[in-house]
């Protein structure tokens, strides 16, 4: 979901705090105690002074490399007391992805994960491990990178039993590689890191990676100027540095999109044959070919996608679908159009074909069938221009394109083949929880549906055994639960990684939640989260009452890093969340309602919702109630702030990057379809009403 984005920032860097603190607190202190005549030109002297004050690189460790490494067991091994979790805690915990099965051997699994430096977390290092599944009971790990502080494995492909190749930035220039990682036969008997072999030395980072089926083709990505190769895009960014101008004209939207400026170079996929030389390295055969060369678009597109959803090879490998937006003009701003592109990349000189042109909203994240060369499934939506639109999956099978399960109405977020190319799994949001759903026969007029994975959390990152549909890696993680692993097999759950257990035993926080409704705006059903303190429901306990971003966006039954429930609720505070009228997950209409009325259904939901708390929870002290909210949570907040009927109910309110001047949205924010379809489908010149009804700064007291 968008929130809200503004396009500039400024912000005081800490070094200049640090040295005028020390350089001039002793002059000004004189000075205000001097004629007013003498304490002006002082403050000139002293701005100008402090705008040469250099930049400070970000504080590290004294020796950033493997020889401080400690892994969060180890430090919280050293902890002799249980304490209450802290913020602290959550962000030591380590971040595991991507769990995938061996392709020859699916009791063998290789997963991603990312670990703190501790226990100051200035610093990470992400690598790969492996795991022997063979009794689900008692897996055995072992670590296969070396961990160093500011490296970073990714995006990795099992090629076979000892094959990996993998992106990661461990070459001596430090820039994101393709790397190759052979695999002992007797994995287990070894006793240190294996040391990757460097497949390509870019002068450009390579962002993203993906590799056929065979292992005859890969596709990776760099940020290259549209009608410049990588060699010549480096080469000018080089004469660009060093000319000791960087003046850049911007003749077109957008000139900034998030955390960018888009000052000319654009992601381009690039595709390329590969094959083993004698040392059973993997090799370039090919100069590697820009599919999108001269073409002034992303794909992956900016900012968020990846090879991983936007990009696939066919059945044969000859074939490269991946998605772009079409337009290439200001018109981008305005538009959600995305469009999928296939080509044939074993004849030279083909250009990509659209096959989506006629829908001018988002098509997005083909996937071809594993069995079927001309098939393919990707996810669309149907209203231009709206984000929170919802997806549907939509099948394409060379000529024609039908949707699957039209009845639906939950948007459908990740879609993935099963490897005998005859069913599909679906990762979807559902009333505040993330479900995998399996679809079967999806070749009859009447595809089946079976839900695949237990409820009650969210699950993420399915990977399927190329042997047995039925057996799962999976991510999974829940209000009281943070994220792990998991193998799903005849049924039962496995776990696959340990690595936060000494954390989580040195550490405490609620162990329990329930979801609670009641009746909200227009008399409809609205959901909330509950979660009782750490210190239980016997005695009184103040109130963290949290308001979501989005705002089509739901709180949903996860864990979270940043906006975790238990962050509060081990400190002493029941949570209550409520997923008012524009959350998604509770049905499309549902999300669409808060279209146009940004102050009105949602505003009276949080009302409702914290007096059926109240009610329900006797416990709560509502005297001691403080609200937070970010983006859209953080907008309420002002809006709150506005109302003394709902403001009065709170000791404090708290603001994360929320809006206090709608006007100032319309004109700051750089995807402009998204201010213009939430008020309503107008600018502020058109309609300022539209802006202004809703607008914080006009209840000002």
């Amino acid at each position: 979901m968008c929130s809200f984005r503004f396009i500039l920032h400024f912000e005081l860097p800490l070094c200049q705090h640090h040295r005028l603190v020390r350089q001039y607190i002793r002059p000004i202190l004189f000075i205000l105690l001097g004629a007013l005549v003498v304490f002006i030109p002082s403050l000139t002297i002293l701005l100008t002074k402090k705008s040469k004050c250099p930049s400070l690189p970000d504080p590290s460790p004294e020796a950033w490399n493997a020889s401080d490494y400690e892994s969060n067991t180890d430090y919280y091994r050293k902890l002799e007391s249980v304490h209450n979790l802290t913020p602290l805690d959550n962000l030591r915990m380590d971040r595991l992805s991507s769990p995938r099965f061996c392709p020859g051997d699916s009791s063998k699994i290789i997963y991603l994960r990312r670990q703190y430096h501790m226990p100051d977390i200035n610093g990470s290092s992400t690598t790969l491990h492996w795991v022997d599944m063979s009794d689900p009971l008692s897996p055995k790990t072992i670590h296969l990178t070396r961990p160093i502080w500011g490296i970073h494995d990714q995006q990795f492909y099992w090629i076979d039993k000892t094959t990996i190749l993998f992106l990661s930035n461990r070459g001596s220039s430090g820039l994101n590689q393709i790397f190759q990682l052979n695999l002992p036969v007797d994995i287990l008997g070894i006793n240190n890191f294996l040391e990757p072999i460097q497949i390509t030395d870019y002068p450009l980072s390579i962002d993203n990676l993906l590799v056929n089926r065979q292992a005859s083709r890969l596709a990776f990505s760099c940020q290259v100027y549209a009608n410049l190769s990588i060699e010549e895009t480096a080469d000018h960014q080089a004469k660009e540095k060093t000319s000791g101008s960087l003046v850049y004209k911007f003749d077109k939207l957008f000139i900034r999109h998030w955390d960018e400026y888009m000052t000319g170079p654009r992601h381009h996929p690039f595709v390329v044959s590969i094959q083993r030389d004698s040392h059973e390295t993997f090799r370039f055969q090919s100069s590697p070919q820009d599919v999108l060369f001269g073409i002034d678009s992303d794909s992956p597109t900016r900012p968020f996608g990846d090879a991983k959803s936007q990009w696939s090879f066919s059945a044969s490998g000859n074939s490269f679908a991946f998605t772009r937006q079409y337009d290439e003009t200001s018109e981008v701003a305005w538009s959600t159009n995305l469009d999928i592109f296939t080509i044939d990349v074993s004849k030279p000189n083909i250009p990509p074909v659209c096959i989506t042109r006629d829908n001018h909203a988002a098509d997005t994240d083909p996937k071809y069938s594993p069995t079927d060369e001309h098939i393919l499934i990707y996810r669309a939506q149907s209203v231009p221009g709206y984000e929170s639109d919802q997806f549907k999956l939509k099948l394409y099978d060379g000529t024609q394109i039908k949707t699957l399960l039209n009845d639906w109405d939950q948007s459908i977020q990740v879609t993935k083949w099963s490897d005998n190319g005859q069913s599909i799994f679906l990762e979807l949001g559902e009333q505040a929880q993330h479900l995998i759903y399996q679809v079967l026969n999806v070749f009859t007029p009447n595809p089946t549906v079976i839900r695949r994975v237990a409820d009650n959390g969210s699950w993420h990152d399915i990977n399927v055994d190329p042997t047995d549909d039925q057996t799962l890696l999976l991510t999974f993680e829940n209000l009281i639960e943070p994220l792990n692993i998991v193998l799903q097999k005849n049924q039962l759950l496995f776990p696959v990684t340990t690595h936060n257990d000494m954390l989580i035993n040195r550490t405490q926080w609620s162990d329990s939640y329930e979801a609670f409704s009641f009746q909200g705006a227009r008399n409809e059903t609205v959901w909330g989260w509950h979660v009782p303190p750490i210190t239980g429901t016997s005695q009184k306990a103040p109130l963290a009452f949290l308001i979501h971003g989005g705002p089509q966006n739901s709180w949903y039954n996860t864990w979270g890093r940043g906006w975790s429930f238990q962050s509060f609720a081990a400190q002493g505070y029941a949570v209550i969340a409520i997923n008012f009228h524009g959350s998604d997950s509770y049905g499309q209409n549902f999300t669409d309602s808060i279209t146009g009325e940004y102050g009105t259904l949602p505003y009276e939901d949080l009302q409702l919702g914290l007096t059926a708390a109240l009610e329900q929870y006797p416990y709560i002290n509502e005297s001691r109630a403080i609200a937070l909210g970010a983006s859209y949570g953080g907008f309420m907040i002002n809006w709150i702030a506005g109302h003394p009927e709902m403001s009065h109910r709170f000791r404090a309110l708290v603001n994360h990057d929320g809006l206090f001047d709608m006007r100032e949205m319309a004109y700051a924010t750089e995807e402009l379809w998204f201010t213009e379809h939430d008020s309503g489908g107008f600018t502020q010149y058109q309609n300022p009403e539209a802006y202004e009804k809703f607008n914080p700064i006009n209840h000002v007291a």
